[in-house]
């Protein structure tokens, strides 16, 4: 767009053209210096306010920021300027997918594909708002025309592979999985240099197994220990300190090193989440939670403060994972939302909340309607231990899920629309086979979160009564 306006320059240089204002717009854009580059959009929009590719960049910057709602404005100005830009299409797209406009998202991404089929780019926008909105089987067959178009779109052959572990189609999935080691937010994980194990006998050989992602995932598949055996050799356990005295007893490791200490020397490595393609090609090849240790000395004060409610139904509540997760806010809830289950008689609350959401309990300030006892825990061998007393534990998903479950505790999971894909929300059934003691919740639209916890309690209350009449709390 060739616009010759004169703007004023900065102090001591003479007047710019919009053109050159656009210019280092988008330098500061590609430098990442996205505040800078915002405000130049800005000043350009203000000055010329029929500038489409200002609004658009503007748009892509306000959804870096977090700012979706602002996004979509910016798009929607750039396509009311020109209306056959497929990639201003396909941006709206991506903002209505963060507001969760799922309807109005999808028509955009439609339009973007319609406008330039060959994109993978814009196929693979497609796909994810298709899988996010819980149309999976749509979201595979866009992310194939996205591989298609772009063999290599790494992208796309994770998200491909998300979906097919939702849809349970375990053995077309990890050849996708693979590929999240190509993905941009895994560039900075430190791996060990060694060659990759293919599940081959050791021969004398030392495997290094190491976690990769969050506290969950490694629980999740450290069941995976136990069909280890015979493989002659050693191997070593490179886990987060946290997961450490949990994972002690665990059979065939030779040594645990705790994470951020850095993993020993090995002939060949895995990473923990692999174990899962070489052991599971299908649902049906599920092996049963690890035996995790929890030592005799774990949870000493927890303990201690639960034994005065011993006589009561004790339930644990936890309403946030970690908050490094990109989408933890779909999945987290406030504390104030689990405060009806403690109405119900005989009934008393424990929060089991650690990190920064834990500030909502110290805001808050509820005891004794509800108990802090998640401060006392130093790690999750004393998690383990104050679950192991608790009668049910409710809560929305994260790491302490996979715990309560493994231990074999009942667990009442809260998921949101879009959840993690062992629970399958393709097939809309309330349990998993990774997990016989969890119960799964789902909400039934994006954001709906009124109805689950109305569900809960009325389920809470049946199992409740249940407990009281088989004598508990006499």
């Amino acid at each position: 767009m060739a616009v010759e306006t004169k703007q004023p320059g900065p102090p001591g240089g003479g007047a710019i053209t919009l053109q050159q204002l656009f210019a280092r717009g988008a330098k500061l854009h590609q430098a990442g210096n996205y505040d800078d580059a915002i405000a130049v959009y800005r000043r350009l929009v203000v000055a010329a306010p029929r500038h489409g590719a200002s609004w658009t960049n503007l748009g892509v910057l306000w959804r870096i920021r977090k700012k979706p709602d602002l996004a979509v404005i910016c798009h929607r100005q750039a396509l009311a300027i020109d209306s056959s830009q497929a990639g201003a299409w396909s941006n709206l797209g991506n903002a209505l997918k963060d507001l969760e406009r799922f309807e109005e998202a999808l028509a955009a991404h439609r339009r973007a594909v319609e406008l330039s089929a060959d994109s993978a780019l814009h196929w693979h926008n497609f796909g994810v708002t298709l899988r996010e909105a819980g149309l999976i089987e749509e979201a595979v067959r866009a992310l194939d025309r996205a591989i298609e178009i772009q063999p290599e779109h790494v992208d796309a052959h994770w998200d491909r592979g998300l979906c097919n572990l939702s849809l349970g189609r375990y053995g077309e999935a990890w050849p996708d999985y693979a590929w999240r080691w190509r993905l941009n937010e895994m560039k900075n994980v430190v791996t060990p240099q060694a060659p990759l194990w293919d599940g081959a006998p050791l021969d004398g050989r030392t495997l290094l197994l190491h976690a990769e992602q969050g506290f969950g995932d490694t629980i999740l598949a450290l069941r995976y220990l136990p069909k280890l055996s015979g493989l002659g050799g050693r191997i070593i356990l490179h886990v987060q300190a946290e997961v450490v005295r949990l994972a002690g007893k665990l059979p065939n490791v030779d040594l645990i090193v705790p994470r951020p200490q850095p993993a020993p020397p090995a002939d060949v490595r895995l990473p923990l989440m692999d174990l899962l393609a070489l052991y599971t090609p299908s649902p049906e090849a599920i092996p049963d939670p690890a035996p995790l240790a929890v030592p005799a000395d774990a949870g000493g004060k927890a303990l201690g403060v639960l034994h005065h409610f011993r006589k009561r139904f004790k339930i644990g509540v936890v309403w946030s994972g970690s908050v490094t997760f990109k989408n933890n806010h779909r999945r987290a809830v406030d504390l104030q939302r689990f405060l009806p289950f403690g109405e119900i008689p005989d009934v008393q609350l424990f929060s089991l909340q650690k990190g920064p959401p834990f500030e909502n309990f110290k805001k808050f300030d509820p005891a004794p309607a509800v108990v802090d006892l998640g401060s006392l825990f130093q790690d999750f061998a004393d998690t383990a231990a104050a679950l192991r007393q608790l009668d049910l534990v409710i809560m929305t998903d994260s790491s302490v899920a996979h715990l309560a479950a493994s231990l074999g505790v009942p667990v009442w999971n809260l998921l949101n629309f879009q959840s993690y894909w062992i629970y399958a929300e393709a097939t809309g059934m309330d349990t998993t086979p990774w997990y016989g003691s969890m119960r799964l919740f789902r909400q039934p639209s994006p954001s709906k979160w009124d109805g689950v916890f109305e569900q809960v309690r009325q389920a809470l209350e049946m199992h409740v009564a249940a407990w009281r009449a088989s004598g508990g709390g006499l």
